[in-house]
């Protein structure tokens, strides 16, 4: 009875403190470092609508909000921004930049941080009653400085971004061809865009449809904001610890970015402060932007290498640089370029199912050259207690009739992808059997290149240890055998119990600020989910040797935009905007973003009031008596 009782104490006890951090969206505050008040109106799903009478004011407000909403995802940003950008540099920005960042964005943090150390908050994040962080340093123009410039970073490959040479040529066996394709790595974020002219639209407006893949994890990296300052409103996905809208629109013009890898000798050392300084003069001039050629004119100035622009207005499609830079289509932009082609005429919601596309080209074009032999060779007997001919016979014939759609439901991606993965570990496994990276991740574009024979690749086939000489289609059939094997072992015999889903599940955590624990795993969304890593609607693979195509990295941020009030815009999250695993908000977008289902992305502060989630108010406290000692907060 003793256990029983202090089990229920201190539960109960966890349960209040945990709960005392659920932000009230109905609650009002006085705090120092306002100009004037600020209303924030939270729509149904507790996005934002901040409306103050000067820009300084919005600014703090955003900052309050993010720190309201995420603190513990702000001081985990700021720790590993830190770790990897230490020193601070002073830097001459312009000066609407600098309004924003040396004082109102930071104030509107530490102006939550002083509630929270006035006690009654919980210690304001559910992370901190566990984290290691006993005081907490005040916010600084730096800090946003930091995790500006590691977003551009995390925009660079692996490989680049970790500062770990790329594997030469020289660890190539004399006997093969030099694939450039084996060495690629991928980038920590990707932004994706594209644009469709308004002779092509129903509206007869451009649409703009921007796609951002990095991380799967609660909270979500993106928070949504609407900001409305006295010049018009801007609203869109905004980076916590960051006061910009970096991909959304005003009512004039809507704005995305690409990016695309930059070789390490052009940016050895990443991007500088100055450039991230630029790229957040460049988000605040794109607010107050007139046209989508004024946008374009500012990124000519201050966009970041590795990075395109786009600009729509009700007229023009505007892009900097004008040119694409030249590089190889990827297996992505070839499925786009299809679905482009296919419309004549383009709706929002067309523009959404083209988004949300999970056909894979990789398939569409791997397929026929794995497949191509096999159709009447007999398989060797590996897969004990089954017929193999048969099986393989049947899984063979789901294959040629099979479109490439990576649907969760369907056995085909599961048996492809396992296919593919046993095949590169045949081809690279012999020349390279300590890198077990480069013969477990997916490389599509390095098989496509050895089993075309592109400039003698086919080589790669052979198995350098053993005296024959064998060919691609005799490792194609024995990979197929090694993939039927593993399958029947983990599935049973029968295929038509086999699904995409079960393996690829996605594993989305809650990211506390330091360590990893039970409570992660407690407080983790699981689901199975479409796509692949070269699909539209993009999911990454994991690393686990035992669940090779578990997902923790994918799409995290979707918008469909066009300046016409007939077209509307539209955007998706993964997750919810509270970063608290006890809000009602901490998930409440995951059911939508599974189904593909977006949000209206409006500004009208009327539509935004049907079914809001709380109206706040932020007023200038009568004495400025801040709480912060020595730029801390107990």
């Amino acid at each position: 009875m003793a256990i029983c009782i202090t089990a229920s104490v201190g539960s109960g006890l966890v349960y209040f403190l945990l709960s005392a951090s659920v932000p009230d969206y109905n609650e009002d505050f006085s705090v120092a470092g306002l100009g004037g008040p600020v209303d924030i109106l939270r729509d149904a799903s507790a996005i934002p609508h901040i409306t103050a009478s000067s820009a300084a004011d919005v600014y703090f407000a955003i900052g309050f909000v993010h720190a309201q909403d995420r603190l513990g995802q702000l001081l985990r940003a700021r720790r590993m921004a830190e770790a990897s950008w230490p020193s601070d540099e002073t830097l001459s920005v312009a000066p609407a930049v600098s309004d924003a960042l040396e004082n109102p964005m930071p104030c509107g943090v530490n102006a939550w941080l002083e509630l929270v150390s006035a006690g009654g908050r919980g210690r304001g994040s559910p992370e901190l009653l566990i984290a290691d962080e006993r005081s907490i340093d005040a916010w600084t123009p730096g800090d946003s400085l930091r995790i500006a410039r590691s977003f551009l970073n995390g925009l660079r490959p692996e490989s680049a971004r970790k500062g770990t040479p790329s594997l030469s040529s020289a660890i190539i066996p004399s006997d093969r061809p030099k694939v450039l394709e084996l060495f690629a790595t991928d980038p920590q974020q990707r932004l994706d865009a594209w644009a469709i002219d308004g002779d092509r639209t129903a509206a007869g407006t451009p649409i703009l449809a921007a796609d951002i893949s990095g991380s799967l994890s609660l909270p979500s990296e993106w928070y949504l904001a609407d900001l409305q300052f006295s010049t018009g409103p801007a609203i869109g996905a905004t980076m916590p610890g960051v006061p910009f809208v970096i991909v959304g629109r005003n009512t004039r013009v809507a704005w995305a970015f690409r990016s695309f890898p930059v070789p390490d000798e052009e940016a050895p050392r990443g991007p500088s402060p100055v450039q991230a300084a630029g790229f957040l003069t460049m988000l605040e001039l794109f607010t107050r932007s007139a046209d989508a050629t004024d946008a374009i004119g500012v990124a000519a100035d201050m966009l970041p290498k590795g990075m395109e622009a786009l600009a729509i207005d009700r007229e023009t499609v505007a892009r900097w640089p004008k040119e694409e830079a030249v590089r190889a289509l990827s297996f992505r932009d070839i499925r786009l370029a299809e679905l482009e082609a296919r419309q004549s005429i383009f709706s929002t919601e067309g523009a959404i199912g083209v988004q949300r596309d999970t056909v894979s080209t990789v398939a569409r074009t791997l397929l026929p050259l794995m497949a191509k032999e096999l159709w009447f060779v007999q398989s060797r007997d590996s897969i004990e207690g089954t017929d193999a001919n048969d099986l393989r016979r049947e899984l063979l014939d789901r294959l040629a009739s099979w479109n490439g759609d990576m649907d969760r439901y369907s056995p085909e991606p599961l048996l492809f992808w396992t296919w593919l993965r046993a095949l590169q570990q045949r081809i690279l496994k012999d020349e390279f059997p300590a890198a077990q990276q480069l013969w477990t991740r997916p490389n599509p574009n390095f098989l496509y290149a050895v089993l075309s024979d592109r400039r003698g690749s086919a080589i790669w086939c052979d198995i350098r240890l053993s005296s024959p000489r064998e060919t691609c289609e005799e490792q194609v059939r024995v990979a197929l055998d090694d993939a039927l094997g593993w399958l029947v072992d983990r599935y049973g015999r029968d295929p038509s119990t086999w699904t995409w889903g079960e393996e690829h599940r996605l594993d989305m955590q809650w990211s506390p600020i330091s360590s990893r624990g039970l409570l992660t795993n407690l407080l983790s969304l699981q689901a199975p989910i479409s796509g692949d890593p070269f699909t539209q609607f993009l999911t990454s693979f994991g690393v686990e040797e035992d669940r090779p195509f578990l997902v923790s990295a994918g799409s995290n941020f979707q918008a469909v935009m066009s300046i016409s009030e007939a077209a509307g815009s539209y955007y998706i999250t993964p997750a919810g905007q509270s970063g608290h695993p006890l809000s009602r908000f901490y998930d409440n977008l995951f059911p939508s973003w599974i189904q593909g289902e977006y949000l209206a992305m409006s500004t009208d502060l009327s539509l935004a009031r049907g079914g809001a989630s709380g109206i706040s108010r932020l007023t200038p406290a009568t004495s400025d008596n801040p709480r912060m000692s020595e730029g801390q907060s107990e």
